[in-house]
């Protein structure tokens, strides 16, 4: 299994490929050309003609990606707008709503102190409890 090291053996493919390439360049080349003087032409002969292919274009379009496009920007706009009324709401309130006073401290820290006490009281016991006996347990 030698490699052909000759270049002259694929010259000749390598040359009808080059040049069908080259004719379908060519070939595409002159579709667009025909392709832009025809839309020339429809737009020289009908000034009505326009919109009309701009409707045509229009409804072209895929019912089930239009609504879920329609779906996603309604989404963000909404969010949007819920993400500026809440930050509107956050930096209007602080001067309107008027500081706690000594009073209602007050009277949250007395209803903390009454739930916890009972806890705390319990806990306090039960270290004072630990610290006799481990006395009591050294001196004997």
């Amino acid at each position: 299994m030698t490699e052909p090291t000759d270049s002259n053996q694929d010259g000749p493919y390598t040359q009808s490929l080059s040049k069908e390439s080259d004719n379908y360049d060519s070939m595409l080349d002159e579709l667009y050309d025909l392709h832009k003087q025809l839309l020339q032409q429809d737009l020289q002969h009908s000034d009505l003609a326009a919109p009309q292919q701009n409707q045509e274009i229009d409804n072209l379009e895929i019912p089930i990606l239009t609504e879920s496009l329609n779906q996603e920007i309604d989404h963000e706009h909404q969010s949007r707008k819920v993400f500026d009324e809440a930050q509107h709401h956050l930096f209007e309130q602080p001067g309107t709503v008027p500081a706690i006073n000594e009073e209602q401290i007050n009277a949250i820290v007395t209803k903390l102190m009454a739930r916890l006490k009972p806890r705390v009281e319990q806990l306090l016991r039960e270290k004072i409890r630990a610290k006799v006996i481990e006395r009591f347990n050294q001196q004997s």
